[in-house]
């Protein structure tokens, strides 16, 4: 039986014609309008992978809520959007999967792209995140398009309001986030302070020296066989003892080769240095950070990425309909999950009155129970309705 091979491709762009339509994009200031990421393989260098992986592993925990707020109440929706947000945004990613790879795209190319898949009826049934080498802005019948160039060789035209587009350095096109040509210098440092190290110890290896002969007037054939012979039978063989046996008319002379490397200091300063640059410190990187430095960490990074997915998710997912109705989307995060027992437990005593039972049951990773979701007051904090009834006594006995 034959069996027949469907590509992801054609799944997620069904009714792709590999047709060129549109005419380039004409940006403000002048520059093309296309994007190349940059081949540096900046990703196989561990420092800019570990930097990388330390902010997607956690901002990949968000939690991404559809929520629809009126003046009247705050709804947290349980739909078919909510799960794919939540839960499986896609067949083949769960959802912390596919926050990972978005976030980590994000930071190795400063762009993201996300592909909104729609049914008949408009409504969101798949997000896809699109990995392309190289991006074009094209203009047809007065709506932009991005056109994606794939490895297989495949392209595709996708309208930027079915893209959920996530940017960083966003300063140099109105597009485009910006490139990583500031931090490419010192990763070229980087790997030539680490090629210098192997070569180095590569130097320092083996035997080394010259061949002093008795013998005199040598032709200098002679005295290249002499020396592919030392070679041979003393570096070449395995020799691992490190002393060599020469003859009366032979003498060897030691070469000291003390080749110099960088300092601790000077690799520390360029990882410090890339470091710097995602936003992470060592700590966050280790997993060994303080109270303070987690929340320093949340609110230079983290937050600044809720917001901006919450945001571009909301703004590209809903219509303007929905969205003037409340329909929005937000990640939030726990902050005090990471919080140390003493924290944990003051905000317990003194926000009793404001949290439900199972947000505090939340704070120390503790399942929901039944009926938790009403707050604990004490005798001290009542409604304010009945505020007054309850000092003045009220007219009758309730």
């Amino acid at each position: 039986m034959k069996i027949k091979i469907r590509s992801l491709f054609s799944k997620i762009f069904p009714n792709n014609k590999n047709e060129n339509i549109g005419t380039t994009l004409q940006l403000l200031n002048g520059t093309p309008a296309t994007f190349t990421d940059f081949d540096g393989q900046i990703y196989n260098m561990a420092s800019v992978r570990m930097c990388i992986d330390a902010i997607a592993r956690n901002a990949a925990k968000l939690n991404p809520k559809h929520i629809r707020s009126t003046t009247e109440k705050f709804e947290n929706l349980n739909n078919s959007l909510s799960r794919i947000i939540s839960e499986q945004p896609n067949e083949l990613m769960n959802a912390y999967d596919f926050y990972y790879k978005v976030i980590s795209q994000l930071y190795l190319h400063n762009n993201a792209f996300i592909y909104i898949l729609r049914d008949d009826n408009d409504n969101p049934i798949g997000l896809y995140p699109l990995t392309a080498g190289f991006y074009e802005l094209k203009e047809y019948k007065e709506k932009i398009y991005v056109k994606f160039h794939f490895g297989s060789g495949n392209y595709t035209y996708a309208g930027l309001d079915d893209l959920i587009h996530l940017k960083r350095m966003y300063c140099e096109n109105e597009i485009f986030g910006g490139s990583n040509i500031p931090i490419i210098k010192t990763l070229s440092f980087k790997h030539i302070m680490q090629e210098g190290i192997i070569n180095a110890i590569k130097t320092t290896q083996g035997i080394k020296g010259i061949i002093k002969t008795s013998k005199s007037m040598l032709k200098p054939s002679d005295v290249k066989r002499i020396r592919d012979q030392f070679v041979k039978d003393f570096v070449n063989s395995g020799n691992e003892s490190g002393i060599a046996g020469l003859d009366a008319t032979m003498d060897f002379k030691e070469v000291n080769i003390n080749p110099q490397t960088a300092t601790d200091s000077q690799i520390l300063n360029i990882d410090k240095e890339i470091q710097s640059y995602y936003g992470v410190s060592e700590e966050i990187i280790q997993s060994k950070y303080t109270e303070e430095q987690w929340n320093a960490f949340y609110e230079s990074v983290l937050e600044p990425l809720g917001l901006m997915m919450g945001l571009e998710f909301t703004n590209k997912i809903f219509t303007y309909g929905q969205r003037f109705h409340g329909n929005k989307i937000v990640f939030e995060a726990n902050r005090l999950q990471y919080a140390s027992n003493a924290t944990k437990i003051s905000v317990a005593k003194e926000m009793h009155n404001y949290m439900t039972v199972n947000e505090i049951r939340e704070m120390f990773n503790l399942a929901p129970i039944e009926n938790g979701d009403k707050i604990m007051q004490d005798l001290n904090h009542i409604d304010s309705a009945i505020a007054n009834d309850y000092q003045g006594g009220g007219d009758n006995d309730e």
